[in-house]
């Protein structure tokens, strides 16, 4: 328990440090309210990342000193964590978000309903990993999102604006109903994400023109 309690402290930690917003600052405080202990560990049994290598590989090129810390956590704790891949469940039947995204992703949840390690009802903190070269098409959902990247070399779109490369290190607050898309390059993407409420709602894939 002590290891994943040990990652979400240094994300508490990298965010109370690098926050600006008033959105960025009360889903880092949403974080802090969870309750960590024994009671709250959720009934699952850990498991090999289906991803493993492409996780470690992005882990390892993490080289910023500030984010040293988080990741070192990660390594320590990330076989504790229920890995999966996202065959559909966080997007409606029928939503056209595509097999690029359906075979080239993966996440574990450190806090969550069911499958994270600690049980909360209204909030979700995972680590989410998309392949190499993947595009991510553009989407949204009802729920307020914050991601912390840990990995360089991913271009992010936010509604009709242009793409824009953001780096390790780097906080996204995505306000609800907000469209945002990923380009993955040469390195597995890696990010910390959290959904403060509304984690029942399904994503939509969005056209933008």
């Amino acid at each position: 328990m002590h290891k994943i309690k040990k990652i979400i402290e240094e994300i508490i930690k990298y965010l109370e440090e690098n926050i600006k917003t008033n959105e960025e600052k009360c889903i880092c405080n949403s974080i802090k309210k969870s309750i960590l202990n024994k009671k709250t560990v959720n009934d699952f049994i850990p498991n090999i990342p289906p991803k493993n290598k492409s996780l470690i590989n992005g882990l390892t090129s993490i080289s910023s000193n500030k984010m040293i810390p988080l990741k070192n956590a990660i390594f320590d704790g990330y076989t504790k964590l229920y890995w999966k891949i996202d065959n559909g469940e966080y997007y409606n039947k029928n939503s056209n978000i595509g097999k690029i995204y359906l075979n080239g992703n993966m996440n574990a949840e450190l806090i969550g309903p069911n499958d994270g390690y600690f049980k909360s009802e209204e909030l979700k903190l995972g680590i989410f990993l998309l392949e190499q070269n993947i595009f991510y098409k553009d989407h949204m959902h009802a729920a307020p999102e914050l991601y912390l990247n840990l990995t360089d070399g991913t271009k992010w779109r936010f509604g009709k604006k242009k793409w824009l490369e953001m780096p390790s290190g780097s906080i996204i607050y995505n306000e609800p109903y907000y469209p945002h898309g990923m380009k993955v390059g040469g390195i597995p993407f890696i990010s910390i994400w959290c959904w403060p409420f509304n984690v029942d709602q399904k994503c939509e894939v969005v056209k933008i023109k």
